[in-house]
């Protein structure tokens, strides 16, 4: 009986032992399920403009609008300032991985409504949607010669692209060019990076009102004649930080605009290369800037992306006016021989980035989507 009573016993403390081990590798498991989901990481591309037929894609703008879907604007041509260039839009309701129709919003030859003469040519464009989510194209568009004849053209929605207004006219000057993204300032005002290239070369912005119309723009100039293509990243409504390209290749650039006094900081450098090349940055919720840039100083190759190293955004401020340390975190492309370009980036509303560029010369326009896990930013809050 006692024998019998141990060996139950035993059993007992053998089947207790069987189910503490499952439990402890059913844990187990759990926790590397768990820490798998949490590393898992976006990465996905797909060519926007492979429908189009012209052999130069180039000058791409991103942008998702309030119904969640992104647009993608580009213009194409047989060769740069080409007669036949016009500006192409694309639609993805699907994350990037799908595309709509290709479809035209500036035509060859078209004109603004303002101008006497039609467009020899069009360029790079800009896509914006204001607080009205009235959806907003900015252009280049040349009425003689290069791009020091170019003024810059506008185009509005309503009804988030499928329909186009017509051409009216911005800038009345000869030489200016649109590149990036504009920001948002108090109420309804926003700030247009802009590019003079006329006789006199310089970056500047332009301040509108996009409340049902655009109402006395001023001009407020960056310092410095080797500047050019800026782009604007917002710290609130009274503080715009732009990076600017340097003309001739060197060192990018940043300064500080304040809206109260219209005017911009002197430009410091910062310590990422510039190989004479377009750059974009957005802003992330601790203060921190992300930049998309080709990490070389003399050609476009790689297309890259870094982040400012502080989190703080009083301390990021106050590092970045004074030109800002930076730290690579990932290339998008390195292909040894190609040439990426002009990137455009925007973060969703998810907290991941969409990013679309120039591909190999001019071939095509690419989107990758990716987010911070991607990146090496776990975790990232998300936010607009």
């Amino acid at each position: 009986m006692t024998i019998s009573f141990a060996r139950q016993a035993k059993r007992i403390e053998c089947a207790a032992a069987s189910v503490c081990r499952a439990l402890i590798w059913a844990a187990v498991v759990f926790t590397l399920a768990v820490a798998s989901v949490a590393r898992a990481q976006i990465f996905t591309s797909s060519i926007v403009s492979s429908e189009a037929t012209m052999p130069m894609q180039h000058g791409s703008s991103v942008v998702q609008l309030d119904d969640d879907s992104l647009l993608v604007s580009w213009y194409s041509a047989t060769n740069e300032a080409a007669r036949d260039s016009r500006i192409f839009y694309r639609r993805s309701t699907s994350d990037g991985s799908n595309w709509g129709p290709t479809q035209i919003a500036v035509s060859p030859g078209e004109r603004a409504r303002e101008s006497w003469f039609a467009n020899k040519a069009v360029g790079n464009s800009v896509l914006f949607q204001d607080k009205e989510n009235v959806l907003w194209l900015f252009y280049a568009a040349v009425e003689a010669g290069g791009w020091s004849g170019a003024h810059v053209d506008y185009k509005t929605s309503r009804d988030r692209g499928r329909t186009w207004s017509e051409s009216h006219r911005l800038t009345s000057g000869l030489g200016d060019l649109p590149r990036n993204k504009p920001v948002e300032l108090a109420g309804c005002e926003i700030l247009l990076p802009l590019s003079h290239s006329g006789f006199r070369k310089y970056a500047y912005g332009a301040r509108l009102e996009t409340c049902a119309k655009l109402l006395q723009p001023s001009y407020p100039i960056i310092d410095g004649s080797k500047f050019s293509h800026p782009a604007f990243v917002a710290f609130g409504s009274n503080r715009v930080l732009a990076f600017v390209r340097a003309r001739g290749g060197g060192m990018l650039q940043s300064t500080f605009f304040d809206p109260d006094k219209n005017e911009w900081s002197i430009p410091q450098p910062t310590n990422l290369p510039n190989s004479d090349s377009a750059i974009d940055a957005v802003r992330l919720e601790d203060g921190r800037v992300l930049l998309a840039y080709n990490d070389h100083g003399t050609i476009r190759n790689p297309l890259s992306i870094a982040i400012s190293d502080d989190p703080d955004s009083g301390r990021a401020e106050a590092r970045l006016s004074a030109g800002a340390a930076f730290r690579k975190l990932r290339d998008i492309e390195n292909e040894p021989g190609q040439d990426f370009s002009y990137p455009s980036l925007v973060r969703a509303r998810d907290g991941t980035f969409y990013l679309t560029y120039t591909w190999r010369y001019r071939s095509a326009i690419k989107c990758v989507h990716f987010d911070g896990n991607w990146l090496g930013l776990n975790p990232v809050s998300v936010g607009r």
